[in-house]
């Protein structure tokens, strides 16, 4: 067992769906192997009030420090810098009372706080960058370069995350896709890049046994059918395509009769609605699904759908929703363009839509009427990439190395 003393930075908050999934059981596994952590996050407001009971008794079990700012949206721009002047104050407080080891700094903000960390005292920083963030905001329609604001603020964050790449120990990379950029394109040092995709709790994602899953389909008033189960779990903003997958439902369907399609997001927004009105007794809406209640909605589905905008950005993206549909056994119907997804159909794990039509939808309903997927086979045969335990022992392979 290693003694070691780590700064983890978050500006996800730990009692947001991300902290309960990406960043709570990592903490907690490394603890145990004798890692002493200083967490510092920012939380929603409303989360916090809903979470901080249960967050906090989870951390004091494991002898986690935590740290928690609110976070603030507004003013754009000018919040965000707010926040990271706090987060870099209490870092340094941090680092003056105890010895710090290295910082874990999760995406670009924390980065940037542990980059400058590292410029005035010289700890070491492992720079967890969970995507192309900057990429995103432009790709995503989020910052206008036409705005000559937006147009600064993204050469800033290139440039620093240039920075934070060369200067960082160790990087995290959460697709090969994403690798091969910055090693290829880049040009930063490959030996030092670790490949960590989401992962999902295959202990908590375990599939129910059939009279739990009986009690849970009276719950949720989804009885068995004669056709298939269509599920999309998570959000429904930017990058997610709910027009695209309501117009594969609609292909679907007619492929299996007597089918429907299940939604479980974080809010119903008008695109779910539209979905909802387009076939009537079908679709099922589910808001805000508690953790816990998800592996008996996943289980009740025959095929999980992902589609997701394809971009740049995108390359370096890792679905967590991939992770738990697999853990539970339910093959991923996904497209091209986003991470390491378009290795999803050689993987065995489920079939893959290289563009948006009408043929290509048709097409892999043939598909899933002539390949059986047997939910056993795709839990182990996932386990290996997306278990939770593989991924905690990837990250504490990582760390022996930052010391």
């Amino acid at each position: 067992m290693d003694n070691r003393t780590v700064i983890y930075l978050s500006y996800d908050g730990l009692c947001d769906p991300v902290g309960a999934s990406q960043i709570l059981p990592y903490i907690k596994g490394l603890s145990k192997n004798g890692t002493r952590f200083f967490v510092i996050s920012f939380e929603k407001p409303d989360r916090l009030d809903e979470g901080r009971q249960r967050v906090q008794t989870e951390l004091d079990e494991s002898g986690i420090v935590w740290w928690t700012f609110g976070y603030t949206k507004r003013p754009p721009v000018l919040s965000t810098m707010f926040d990271l002047r706090k987060m870099k104050k209490a870092a340094k407080q941090i680092c003056n009372e105890n010895k710090v080891d290295f910082i874990h700094a999760r995406s670009y903000i924390s980065g940037l706080a542990a980059h400058h960390i590292f410029k005035k005292k010289q700890i070491p920083f492992l720079f967890d960058m969970r995507g192309f963030w900057a990429d995103e905001r432009i790709d995503g329609g989020i910052w206008n370069l036409r705005n000559p604001i937006y147009k600064v603020i993204y050469r800033f964050f290139k440039r620093k995350e240039k920075q934070m790449l060369v200067d960082a120990q160790q990087v995290v990379s959460l697709t090969f896709a994403g690798k091969d950029v910055l090693t290829n394109d880049w040009g930063i040092d490959s030996s030092k890049i670790e490949v960590i995709p989401c992962a999902a709790d295959y202990n908590h994602f375990a599939r129910p046994e059939n009279a739990v899953l009986d009690r849970a389909r009276t719950k949720y008033n989804l009885p068995k059918i004669v056709g298939k189960t269509l599920i999309y779990t998570g959000s429904t903003g930017t990058w997610y395509m709910l027009r695209e997958m309501s117009d594969f439902y609609g292909i679907f369907r007619n492929h299996f009769p007597q089918s429907r399609f299940v939604l479980c997001v974080n809010e119903v927004s008008e695109a779910v609605k539209a979905i909802e009105q387009q076939f009537p007794n079908e679709v099922h809406v589910f808001e805000r699904v508690a953790r816990n209640e998800m592996p008996q909605m996943l289980s009740l589905a025959d095929f999980s759908i992902m589609f997701i905008k394809p971009s740049f950005s995108k390359k370096a993206s890792s679905p967590i929703k991939l992770a738990e549909s697999l853990a539970v056994g339910v093959p991923a119907i996904c497209n091209v363009g986003v991470g390491d997804l378009g290795s999803v159909e050689n993987d065995g794990f489920g079939l893959l839509i290289r563009n948006f039509s009408p043929e290509a939808y048709s097409a892999i309903c043939q598909k899933i009427a002539a390949i059986p997927f047997e939910s056993t086979n795709l839990r182990s045969a996932s386990s290996e990439m997306y278990e939770l335990s593989n991924n905690i022992a990837r990250y504490q392979n990582l760390y022996s190395k930052m010391i």
